[in-house]
């Protein structure tokens, strides 16, 4: 079987809220996310049921605006898995 991009996005979220909790901070929702990075909640949304091409300019733009927002690394938010 050929391999596949993933996002474990829900991952992503709940690692930078863990982080966010121990400093005392607000966790982030997907409407703060959005809005942080600049892009449209349905732009998340796609992102989260893995309806973009992996491949595209688009997707890795998206991919490096969130990774920003979260304060973690492109490994958090993307996974390779067997199709």
């Amino acid at each position: 079987m050929a391999k596949q991009v993933r996002l474990p996005f829900a991952k992503a979220i709940v690692k930078s809220n863990l982080r966010c909790a121990e400093a005392g901070e607000k966790p982030i929702t997907i409407n703060s996310l959005a809005d942080q990075a600049g892009l449209a909640v349905s732009a998340i949304t796609r992102l989260a049921r893995n309806d973009c091409n992996a491949a595209s300019a688009p997707f890795l733009d998206l991919v490096g605006m969130i990774v920003t927002v979260l304060e973690s690394g492109i490994e958090d938010l993307l996974e390779v898995v067997e199709g």
